[in-house]
């Protein structure tokens, strides 16, 4: 028996006890799983997932990376066109299986990847940002990593890409994914985008089997206060430009109110200066009627929105800062570029902040008049075009959320106290001490909703433990001892960042001033 000791918390103190399982080998050796040699015409079960460019996928008898004239490959046409399809200017390619892995089983995805020489290029002078994943059970996606090749490489590569075990959602994997997003418009002359034809050709796409014959090691446990409030994670594996949101339900436009119109969110805990760039938001984008949930990056995707973020900074110190863009579905580019020849606004105002905690105000009055107040009092004030502000006359509703912006930040997360509308006809002031999220008011905008959590008042603890952890149950207990030890009854078990979580209440604690919980497998 493996024991794992747990700081005290309060009077609490708590105990995580793992119980290991008798110590085997696999029954049999691990075998790669192969997804496709294209050693006969299977391009019938590759196909176009999303993209805007032009695809074809057919397969190549001729062209082998091996040069077995017995086999062939996989070849795919891309036609982009930065003109035409702005920031849609992209490709994905699908792949099934057929049935369902377990990618905790492998450690890498691997395939041979090779361009031809009159592929479109960038003007940094690869053939683009080249991406791949795996797609679990709910297909959604789980993004691996990418690789760039240089317009002098036209030999075939043989691509490695890692497989994270404490991935979420990597027990039941169904298929694989490919892409190339070239939507890009920053910069002189769109030098990040693709025009033009694309040809490759794609070989050998293989799982390959962990060739660790011993059992992982076994889990741990571990508690975290609980802060009651509205908790956003970011909880979607592998995507670190995820937005994580709620958005109301009534509509809160400030255009053409008789007062001034206030949305100000309160934050009480925050990623530190170690998940620097980690960002809050407020995004104000009009819609014919209520957002649609699946509707998550709004200020990507509609043509109007209203961008206020707050990110933290290196140095512990916060930034807050005003974009909008009109006109522009399918990009962002007016929200960042500051060149207006090319369409862009930047930001129209910045201001720091000793801290991102605390309560951040984004007031209105007379439509274009605005003033940004941070958490220290100090505010800032600007305008905004009139003919600009008038798109967001009502029907217009406000998201509030987070956005990792860097892998570090994924599986982290920020606590919202209080969210306040005022000045508008179905005004807002929520502090989030119910047991759920009001569903008059709010609701869930998010790439992954389970990582929206309301955390009620009687919360005391997150018990979390890693993975993977097949096989183990938690347990608990008021004291230490023999037969003492029942199922901890927990429900609402997210994945989040390679852990598994679950809120403890102060009536589901084992014990009235001590407890002790841990994590047992049967042999």
């Amino acid at each position: 028996m493996k024991r794992i000791t747990l700081s005290r918390l309060g009077r609490w103190a708590t105990l995580g006890v793992a119980l290991a399982a008798g110590v085997v080998g696999w029954a049999q050796a691990p075998q790669d799983f192969i997804i496709d040699t294209f050693d006969t015409d299977t391009s019938s079960t590759w196909n176009r997932w999303w993209g805007s460019a032009t695809q074809s996928y057919v397969w190549d008898s001729t062209t082998d990376a091996n040069t077995n004239a017995n086999s062939g490959s996989l070849e795919a046409n891309i036609g982009f066109d930065i003109t035409q399809y702005q920031g849609d200017n992209q490709f994905a390619l699908v792949h099934y299986f057929g049935q369902s892995v377990d990618g905790t089983q492998f450690t890498n995805l691997v395939f041979d990847l090779r361009f031809d020489k009159n592929s479109a290029t960038r003007p940094s002078g690869d053939f683009g940002y080249f991406e791949y994943g795996l797609v679990p059970s709910d297909y959604s996606q789980i993004e691996l990593s990418n690789v760039t090749i240089a317009a002098t490489n036209t030999g075939w590569n043989h691509i490695v890409g890692n497989i994270d075990p404490t991935a979420a959602k990597l027990t039941n994997i169904v298929g694989v994914w490919f892409k190339i997003w070239a939507g890009d418009t920053s910069g002189t002359a769109n030098a990040n985008a693709l025009t033009g034809n694309t040809t490759f050709w794609l070989d050998n796409v293989k799982l390959i089997a962990s060739t660790n014959t011993a059992p992982p090691p076994p889990p741990t446990l571990a508690l975290q206060p609980a802060v009651p409030g509205l908790q956003i994670f970011a909880s979607a594996a592998g995507a670190q430009y995820q937005r994580q949101n709620i958005s109301t339900i009534n509509p809160v436009s400030w255009v053409g109110a008789s007062q001034p119109v206030t949305y100000a969110v309160t934050i009480t805990n925050f990623p530190g200066a170690a998940y620097s760039g980690f960002q809050a938001q407020v995004f104000l984008v009009p819609f014919a009627t209520t957002p649609p949930t699946s509707e998550n990056s709004p200020d990507w995707n509609e043509a109007n929105c209203v961008f206020f973020q707050i990110v933290n900074n290196a140095d512990g110190t916060a930034s807050g800062s005003f974009h909008y863009k009109t006109n522009q579905p399918n990009g962002n580019t007016m929200l960042w570029n500051t060149d207006p020849t090319q369409g862009g606004v930047g930001s129209l105002a910045a201001i720091n902040a000793s801290t991102p905690v605390g309560t951040w105000n984004l007031s209105f009055s007379n439509n274009t008049s605005i003033t940004i107040t941070t958490p220290d009092g100090t505010s800032t004030n600007f305008a905004m075009p009139s003919d600009a502000a008038a798109l967001f006359a009502d029907p217009m509703y406000a998201y509030f959320g987070i956005q990792p912006n860097n892998a570090v930040g994924i599986g982290q997360s920020a606590t919202f106290s209080r969210i306040q509308i005022s000045g508008v006809s179905a005004p807002v002031d929520d502090h989030f001490n119910a047991d759920a999220l009001d569903s008059t008011v709010w609701q869930v905008v998010a790439q992954d909703p389970a990582g929206v959590q309301l955390v009620p008042a009687n919360s005391v603890y997150w018990l979390s433990w890693t993975l993977p952890a097949n096989g183990y149950s938690v347990l608990s207990a008021s004291a230490v001892g023999a037969g003492g030890w029942s199922d901890a009854g927990l429900t609402n078990i997210l994945n989040i960042g390679g852990h598994n979580m679950t809120l403890l209440s102060s009536t589901n604690l084992p014990g009235v001033t001590t407890g002790f919980f841990q994590l047992q497998k049967p042999q």
